[in-house]
């Protein structure tokens, strides 16, 4: 039975030897079968290595091949960028060289540019200058010219040419107006005033002085004249014939009345007399007298309402509705006095100045101008206030009280003023009458006079002169010389005819506008200058011209 197990434990330990040993060699097999395959598989590896190496090697031959076709290749590029760069420093220079001489040439350049310019403009300057000085030549020349023509055509018509004569007096006015020149040059307004039918007179029929005239408001081509010797007459402008014409009807003759001045107002006559009475008439000859305070009267003033102011030379007296209904003793004798908007001027015999409100009160004021005044009017249309003294000298004075120009115009005293529009007539004791533009005048401060009206100061300068504009030509004044005193001027209704009255006892009528008269002129005449007559007469240098 031991035996037995010893078998069985002897058999066990083989069984279980052989299996170990089995395993063991299992192990082994694997262990060597796995080392096999590892190194099958490094052998595989290093094969594949070995290939991966000879294509790296062959790459790496390929790029040592590129990397000298590369090399060799920079190196040409080298080679090329060096001869390059040597020509780019070459051209570079050339460029630089290029540049400075094209800084030179251009520096040149601007010089002569600049100094071409400056040619330019002196020659331009020079060609303006030539310009100018032909256009005042020729300016000049037209002015001279237009002067001469003025006389020509006084001549002509003396010689019984007549149409030449107005053809002569248009071109003189036309070459003045057209060439900033004087149109109220004294001749050739007068030639105009020939051309235009003259300046008809008329004798009052007792011969006395004529000492006042008064337009009749809106009927053109009438007014009342008086005289010192008692006379009131109704005159008519007219044209018969081309000719102007005056006609008069006598509504009173009383030599009894010194008459000084007129009024027609309402469609009544008011006339005064130097030492009364009042006269008080229609256009039918119907007479009203009313008595007045001992004076010596020179004035009568409307004062609205039908109200009138009575001006003696030391006194003031009220009409109104007949009578008189007030009186006011002056100081010191009167020399002149106007109504100026409602505001009654006094001008003394001794310079001294005051003004009289509606109500009568009288306020001293500093003189107007520093000289005795002897006749004063006032333009309601555009405020100005003018003012003659006894030098003969007349002043034109704005709404605030500044003179605005001298009027040099009497040789003696002035004592009788009216205003048209902008055209100012003066009478004077030396026997002339004078007409102003006041357009035309050349302004110190070189405004218009519509400006002037409106200036409080004196103004220095409205703007510099350009030193190119041909310079106005300064007015001179038109003068008409007359075979006694003007003591009267008058303007008409319409606006452009003067009335005036000397102490001979002439009326007389003048066109103020040598505008109007020009335009009538113009419609009057029946053909042009001929050629022939344009040399004669005008100048050969002067381009022939029609005006019809």
């Amino acid at each position: 039975m031991y035996s037995l197990i010893a078998f069985v434990l002897l058999a066990g330990v083989a069984v279980v030897s052989y299996q170990l040993g089995r395993r063991q060699s299992r192990k082994e097999i694997a262990a060597m079968q796995e080392e096999m395959d590892r190194l099958v598989e490094a052998e595989q590896d290093a094969a594949i290595v070995k290939r991966v190496s000879q294509q790296m090697e062959d790459i790496a031959y390929q790029q040592k091949a590129i990397s000298d076709q590369q090399r060799d290749r920079a190196e040409e590029q080298s080679i090329l960028a060096t001869r390059n760069a040597l020509r780019a420093e070459m051209e570079s220079r050339a460029a630089h060289e290029a540049e400075q001489k094209a800084n030179s040439a251009a520096e040149v350049a601007e010089k002569e540019r600049a100094n071409a310019e400056r040619q330019q403009m002196i020659a331009e300057e020079q060609r303006d200058e030539a310009t100018y000085a032909k256009n005042v030549t020729d300016t000049l020349n037209r002015r001279t010219q237009a002067r001469s023509l003025a006389v020509s055509s006084q001549v002509r018509r003396e010689a019984g040419e007549p149409d030449v004569a107005d053809l002569l007096a248009y071109a003189s006015w036309y070459f003045l107006k057209n060439n900033r020149g004087n149109q109220y040059y004294s001749d050739t307004f007068k030639s105009l005033t020939l051309a235009t039918g003259g300046t008809p007179r008329y004798r009052v029929p007792e011969n006395g002085a004529v000492n006042a005239i008064s337009q009749i408001p809106g009927t053109p081509g009438q007014c009342v004249a008086v005289t010192n010797y008692g006379e009131v007459v109704w005159m008519t402008a007219g044209v018969n014939g081309g000719a102007k014409t005056l006609s008069a009807q006598t509504l009173l003759f009383n030599p009894e009345f010194d008459f000084r001045d007129v009024l027609v107002m309402d469609g009544k006559i008011y006339a005064l007399s130097l030492k009364g009475p009042l006269c008080i008439l229609d256009f039918q000859g119907n007479l009203q007298e009313v008595e007045l305070p001992e004076e010596h009267y020179f004035k009568v003033v409307p004062m609205g309402g039908g109200g009138l102011l009575l001006a003696g030379r030391q006194s003031l007296s009220w009409y109104s509705n007949g009578k008189i209904t007030g009186r006011e003793s002056l100081s010191k004798p009167l020399s002149a006095l106007v109504n100026r908007n409602n505001t009654i001027c006094l001008f003394y015999a001794d310079g001294s100045y005051a003004e009289m409100d509606i109500t009568g009160t009288i306020a001293d004021k500093k003189p107007l101008v520093p000289y005795v005044v002897t006749a004063a009017h006032y333009d309601r249309a555009t405020q100005c206030l003018l003012v003659g003294v006894e030098d003969g000298t007349v002043y034109p004075i704005n709404k605030y009280n500044r003179v605005m120009e001298t009027l040099a115009a009497h040789k003696s005293r002035c004592i009788s003023i009216t205003m048209l529009g902008t055209i100012v007539v003066t009478g004077g004791y030396d026997k002339s009458v004078f007409i102003w533009s006041m357009d035309n005048l050349l302004y110190e401060s070189r405004l218009t006079f519509q400006e002037e009206l409106e200036q409080a100061s004196t103004v220095i300068s409205k703007k510099p002169l350009d030193g190119k504009s041909i310079p106005t030509e300064w007015l001179v004044p038109v003068d008409y010389t007359y075979d006694g005193w003007t003591l009267a001027v008058c303007g008409d209704a319409d606006g452009k005819t003067v009335w005036i009255g000397t102490s001979s006892g002439n009326v007389t009528t003048l066109n103020s506008s040598a505008d109007d008269m020009a335009r009538q002129l113009l419609g009057k005449l029946n053909r042009n200058l001929t050629e022939q007559e344009w040399t004669r007469y005008v100048s050969s240098s002067i381009p022939y011209m029609k005006f019809k």
